[in-house]
């Protein structure tokens, strides 16, 4: 079941301070050039993979943890709306190991 439409969107309170503080430290890159495609100067590593990507999120840099290491992925406007988490898969894909032909014996036809 969806969230309540009166409520808004969930957003963690310290992932919005450390966005707030991001932006405080570098005014520049936050009003000018964040939107010419720059990259954001700091990356912020966040647990917390439930909040939604807000508008002003937008060329921010995060590191989200899968459960054992930060991923980093910068938002687009594409992502917003989403969550955080959407982004970085926790499960591994197996890879499997193919199976060597010994040398001098010839394959299966």
């Amino acid at each position: 079941m969806p969230r309540s439409v009166w409520k808004g969107p969930y957003v963690a309170v310290a992932l919005l301070q450390d966005v707030i503080s991001l932006a405080r430290k570098h005014p520049d890159w936050w009003s000018k050039t964040r939107f010419l495609g720059m990259s954001a100067p700091e990356i912020i590593n966040t647990h917390a993979r439930s909040s939604v990507i807000l508008p002003d999120f937008l060329g921010c840099k995060f590191g989200v943890h899968n459960g054992k290491s930060y991923l980093p992925m910068e938002v687009k406007e594409a992502m917003v709306g989403h969550r955080l988490g959407e982004f970085a898969p926790t499960r591994k894909i197996p890879v499997h190991k193919k199976k060597e032909i010994a040398k001098g014996q010839k394959g299966k036809k």
